[in-house]
């Protein structure tokens, strides 16, 4: 294992949201793509609540506006439409195609915007009688401010929860190649938060197996908290790395290379840090994975053992000669031997877990 596989949240995120990007990773946004220039999700819903009121309000004072206001509503649901379609990514693939799609999208809307003013006519036209508008068309253009409002601030929205937490979460992206191999050479930092996320992996993996026996309640949340701290440190190691690499490479004289040596020396002993701590973290990775590898050879000797009554009843049909009794105690002692040895790494796992929460506990500016 070379590079991170998956992303790491910022432990303080809603655990509903972490849920809802994690399932989604594709939807998440590397930091090499810098920050947006597109308008926010926020300032969007912001101004579809406001153009929506506002557009009501003049269909409620001007009588003159009416015909106007439906023509654009109905372009409005067009390229909302059309916006969807293209979404989706599998009915249009250029600007030709959209503008075919055009032809039919615009009718459509027309037909469901006309609609829906002649169901609302009934419940809203009598109004018309104290205001001087059109009361019907400015309730179509409220439920457009209303509609349009909910369904960019829906909850859960994937592409929303990237763009609002894009600072809170890192991607294997950040770390460079999240495909190919990368040695600990080529992406030392890469290297080291790998081995990180595995220890993490492990002692989830651990919780889900090991059940009551394996209390990792305690431990997990802070093994969390340290992955993703030790995430921003290794992104600024790794950005300070690239950029005295790159400064190595301009160099124009010796001069120039000796007096990068100070700072050379500085991420070296920076890495060595960074390395000596995640070695802790790898260590207590190691002692719950035996104890998860010890559970399941426990788990399969005593399917062995569950079956070896039905071994001795197929000898003895087949070949009249009973299954010998010390065989199946030897099946009844592997599974003894097996389980004494769980019970003694599960014990040695919760003691090193207890050990390596309370360093944890010491704060960031502890040694583990």
């Amino acid at each position: 294992m070379s590079h991170p596989r998956r992303p790491t949240f910022d432990p303080a995120l809603p655990p509903r949201a972490v849920a809802r990007m994690r399932a989604h990773p594709e939807r998440l946004i590397p930091s090499s793509s810098g920050p947006s220039r597109r308008l926010t999700w926020r300032r969007g819903a912001a101004l579809t609540a406001a153009g929506g009121s506002s557009l009501a309000a003049v269909a409620l004072l001007s009588p003159a506006a009416g015909a106007v206001l439906m023509a654009l509503l109905c372009l409005g649901t067009t390229m909302a439409v059309l916006g969807l379609v293209s979404l989706k990514g599998s009915f249009t693939d250029d600007w030709a195609d959209l503008v075919m799609h055009a032809f039919w999208a615009l009718p459509a809307s027309a037909v469901g915007v006309m609609g829906a003013r002649l169901l609302l006519e009934p419940v809203v036209g009598p109004l018309g009688s104290v205001v001087p508008g059109d009361p019907t068309t400015a309730a179509l253009y409220l439920a457009v401010a209303v509609g349009g409002t909910g369904a960019v601030m829906r909850p859960g929205m994937v592409a929303r929860l990237a763009s609002e937490n894009a600072d809170r979460y890192v991607l294997p992206e950040d770390f460079g190649r999240p495909h190919g191999y990368a040695t600990r050479r080529d992406e030392p930092e890469a290297h080291l938060f790998a081995q990180l996320q595995q220890a993490t992996d492990r002692v989830e993996e651990g919780a889900r197996v090991l059940g009551e026996s394996f209390d990792a309640g305690l431990t997990l949340p802070l093994l969390r908290e340290e992955e993703w701290r030790m995430s921003q440190e290794l992104l600024r190691l790794r950005s300070l790395r690239k950029e005295l690499l790159r400064r190595k490479r301009e160099a124009v004289s010796d001069q120039v290379t000796r007096a990068l040596e100070p700072q050379e020396e500085a991420v070296g002993r920076a890495h060595a840090a960074l390395a000596e701590r995640v070695g802790v973290l790898i260590g207590y990775g190691e002692r719950v994975h035996a104890a998860v590898t010890a559970h399941r050879e426990w788990e399969q000797c005593q399917e062995i053992a569950d079956r070896a009554a039905d071994y001795a009843d197929l000898a003895l049909s087949s070949s009249q000669e009973a299954m010998r009794t010390e065989e199946i105690d030897d099946s009844l002692l592997s599974v003894e031997a097996a389980h004494s040895v769980r019970e003694e790494l599960v014990r040695e796992a919760v003691d090193a877990g207890a050990s390596l929460s309370a360093a944890l506990r010491r704060g960031p500016g502890q040694h583990i």
